[in-house]
């Protein structure tokens, strides 16, 4: 079949304009067993005259008026559908021959694509949870995703190359995001993406992206002991919360929110397994208390990310929460914790530890923030073995990275693969928030930031960490718990600086 009668045939389960997307992709990749020279021979313009697509100006005019016709209606419906069907049809009948035919008739898919992809350049605004293919879900998935971020004025000023990408359909487009079913693993939901929702009369929260500053607080949480690791069956460990964590978690939570709340906080992001199930239902109580309440108190605030807990069917999940409270969706960690633990007091190797996830990588969220960019969340492991988040990071062009970790080493487990994330996407920044009571009491490193920075020609990752000063040290041994201000400055003068990472301050609760 011909693009024409796929989308008859589908018509039936098509309900917005991304779902014919959808169709669309999906269609392409059946048909196109070389995307490369699909692109460049039958769809890119050469200033050879003699060597393009006869059929490329006739295209590029049907692309156009897919994007004017879906513009002019503004919602679809059944006539749009019907004109989109029409329109088709009068440019299949319109082709001249070229090349093969296969490829030829394809690219009326591709350019209605294009179109799609242009008409959804202006739909932002218009913020729908992702996948935006509701009724039709072939093979792939559609999102939508703003150009602009908080980086992206010192980007261009700065002449950051651009991020280097295969020569996939996919990549043609500027707005929509694709990913594949088969690049989920077995179990996985494919991400979450929502766009956090700001008034147009709320000053503070719309001038972040003017002030080109963004101050995300990061809370190690504290040294004592919050849990134990036991085995559940074979070397499976599962998490268990002690009695005295019990006792006191929410008001420490809480007590730590509020200090984070006070220094102005625009992201706050907790540590991994401190934030049982309890705690996370307390902070989001709080956000919506607040709000209602004392909505001045919390004016500068976007997001929580609010570490991540063990829950009773035995998953490892971070929840994600807006100023107001909002759950805007959950983070299911996907990368077990697995090491063989040495034993110090026998000859023998130890045994094998791994964490026993029921639900590995279930869920997952990516968060736009309207002119400060997109914010995904992973957990520890998640990052060390970094194949599936580097992935969806890439694909996705995320700005921002927040990591909650248990780690008792963050260059080994984080600083590598984060730099080298940041140096392949060339705009993402990420943050790793790790566990005091993870690392040995003569570390002083509890977490680091990973910015752009154009070195010569390229554009690397570079490393700040977050550590405590010898005066804060001292504080440790009678720790009540601290917070960790990180201002980030988005100005060009510090991005081409290196000086993206303006400050690091800590301070207690």
């Amino acid at each position: 079949m011909d693009i024409y009668e796929t989308i008859k045939q589908a018509m039936k389960d098509l309900k917005s304009v991304y779902d014919l997307a959808a169709v669309c992709y999906d269609y392409l990749q059946l048909q196109i067993d070389n995307q490369i020279r699909f692109i460049s021979e039958y769809v890119e313009f050469s200033d050879n005259p003699k060597q393009n697509n006869p059929n490329q100006n006739d295209l590029l005019k049907f692309s156009n008026d897919m994007k004017e016709l879906l513009l002019s209606e503004g919602y679809w419906n059944d006539r749009v559908a019907n004109m989109i069907l029409v329109k088709t049809l009068s440019v299949k009948n319109r082709l001249k021959p070229f090349g093969e035919d296969i490829y030829n008739t394809a690219t009326i898919a591709y350019f209605l694509l294009m179109g799609i992809d242009l008409y959804a350049e202006s739909q932002f605004e218009n913020a729908q949870n992702a996948p935006l293919n509701q009724g039709y879900q072939g093979n792939s998935f559609i999102y939508r995703c703003q150009k602009e971020s908080i980086l992206s004025p010192a980007a261009k000023q700065n002449h950051f190359r651009e991020t280097i990408q295969a020569v996939e359909i996919r990549n043609s487009f500027s707005c929509l995001k694709i990913l594949g079913k088969s690049e989920l693993k077995q179990g996985m939901q494919p991400p979450k993406m929502v766009t956090l929702s700001i008034d147009k009369d709320d000053f503070a929260r719309n001038s972040l992206a003017d002030n080109q500053l963004l101050k995300i607080v990061t809370i190690p949480w504290g040294s004592e002991q919050t849990c134990r690791f036991p085995k559940i069956q074979g070397n499976a460990f599962r998490i268990e919360y002690s009695d005295s964590y019990k006792r006191g978690c929410i008001k420490k939570a809480l007590t730590l929110l509020e200090a984070a709340v006070r220094h102005k906080a625009n992201i706050i992001v907790f540590p991994e397994y401190v934030c049982c199930p309890e705690v996370q239902e307390a902070i989001g109580k709080y956000l919506r208390d607040t709000r209602q309440e004392n909505p001045d108190k919390i004016k500068d605030l976007l997001m929580v990310i609010a570490g991540s807990g063990w829950t009773e069917d035995d998953n490892n999940v971070a929840s994600v929460y807006s100023y107001s409270g909002k759950l805007l969706g959950m983070h299911y960690k996907y990368a077990s914790f697995d090491k063989m633990m040495k034993d110090t007091q026998a000859d023998n190797s130890g045994e094998r530890w791994i964490e026993g996830l029921r639900n590995p990588g279930r869920e997952s969220i990516i968060v736009q923030i309207p002119k400060i960019g997109s914010v995904m969340t992973a957990i520890c492991r998640d990052i060390s073995n970094w194949d599936y988040s580097e992935k969806i990071a890439r694909i996705f062009q995320t700005d921002f990275l927040m990591v909650p970790a248990w780690s008792p080493s963050l260059h080994h487990a984080f600083q590598s693969q984060l730099e080298s994330m940041t140096a392949a996407n060339t705009r993402t920044c990420s943050v790793v928030c790790n566990c005091c009571a993870a690392q040995s009491d003569d570390d002083f490193e509890k977490g680091l930031v990973v910015t752009p920075y154009k070195s010569s020609s390229r554009v690397v990752g570079k490393t700040r960490m977050i550590r405590l000063n010898k005066l804060s040290a001292e504080r440790c041994r009678h720790c009540r718990g601290c917070i960790f201000c990180l201002t980030l400055s988005f100005h060009p003068q510090d991005v081409v600086k290196g000086r993206m990472v303006r400050s690091i301050r800590n301070f207690k609760a």
